[in-house]
């Protein structure tokens, strides 16, 4: 199976700047919520992306204060999932 995977990306390895992303892209997020409830547009929500981006915001978080964090995953590769959730939509 193929995996899309971003390799050209010179800011990413930077936590504090995908963590901005991260909330940019939580806060439009929330703004569609907010008027989708009070205008009633009936538009579907993704709960998924929210959910996601909070658990690899919080991911990011504890690597950026212990960088031993789950060793294992490479800030890159949290940044590829992160870039593919924020500009699927």
């Amino acid at each position: 199976m193929l995996y899309t995977r971003l390799t050209d990306c010179g800011e990413c390895a930077d936590i504090q700047s995908l963590m901005d992303d991260i909330d940019c892209k939580l806060a439009d997020l929330a703004v569609n919520m907010y008027n989708n409830i009070t205008l009633m547009l009936d538009q579907p929500i993704n709960s998924e992306a929210i959910i996601s981006l909070l658990n690899y915001r919080r991911i990011l978080l504890h690597k950026y204060v212990n960088p031993v964090y789950l060793s294992n995953y490479t800030i890159n590769m949290i940044a590829a999932k992160v870039k593919l959730l924020i500009f699927k939509q």
